[in-house]
């Protein structure tokens, strides 16, 4: 008699038995996903989180480094379980991986070399022979294509960035998110213009597999008693995010 074929693992226990938490995430954010150069460890709230998350599963967390842009695509062919380091939900993003509740905001931003004149801020950017660099799939992205009427929209795809075009001059100026403006702000090299309030905010969250609605809702579980017990805005504070944080 031909035994009953055994049901797959779902997520949680897949993670128990390998004992290993597999995170993605970016390195080079700082206050939310970092290498510190001094002492070689990932830092940042979302480095706190991920090892919160681990710990709350009894595991070891794993940190699966990666390029922006690149988290997506690496969560959708399950090389991680969580994708942890800055991630702005998009509905492109939205139609290929799934968002937690959102849990930080922060406005776009236009960065451009201060060397250059071209686009001293936001304001100046959409006029005719302004190059406009984004990174394809971001927020960034589908804000820009829908309201850029002059100047032009250049996509980059990973492994360059955004940021390489504009320097190396193939672009006039490169719209990014909050998480990644932070690191340019105290770089003399380049000046940040945050977006107007009207253009709106990136909602950021953490990412999983689609069509795993039992994960997806243990990783909520964890973001909900983060918050409740007050240790999402201790380490919010500890980055100085706390301003950034959403309800």
């Amino acid at each position: 008699m031909d035994r009953p074929a055994e049901r797959p693992l779902d997520r949680v226990s897949q993670i128990r038995a390998r004992r290993e938490l597999l995170i993605c995430t970016v390195p080079d954010l700082p206050s939310l996903s970092w290498r510190n150069a001094r002492n070689g460890e990932l830092e940042g709230l979302d480095a706190d989180m991920a090892r919160y998350l681990a710990a709350r599963l009894r595991v070891r967390p794993v940190f699966i480094e990666t390029l922006p842009g690149a988290i997506v695509g690496l969560i959708e062919r399950g090389n991680c379980d969580v994708g942890m380091g800055g991630l702005g939900i998009s509905p492109a993003r939205a139609e290929r991986v799934a968002f937690t509740k959102p849990f930080l905001s922060g406005p776009l931003a236009a960065v451009s070399q201060q060397v250059s004149h071209r686009v001293p801020g936001w304001a100046e950017m959409d006029r005719d022979g302004v190059v406009v660099a984004v990174l394809a799939g971001s927020v960034a992205e589908e804000v820009m294509r829908q309201r850029l009427r002059q100047a032009e929209l250049f996509s980059v795809s990973a492994p360059l960035n955004p940021e390489q075009e504009t320097g190396a001059g193939r672009a006039d100026v490169f719209v990014t998110d909050y998480a990644d403006a932070r690191r340019l702000r105290e770089n003399d090299a380049w000046r940040v213009s945050d977006a107007p309030r009207t253009v709106g905010e990136t909602l950021y969250a953490y990412a999983v597999p689609k069509d795993d609605p039992a994960w997806l809702a243990e990783v909520n579980g964890f973001l909900s008693a983060m918050k409740g017990d007050g240790t999402l805005t201790r380490a919010a504070q500890r980055w100085e995010l706390r301003d950034m944080l959403v309800n």
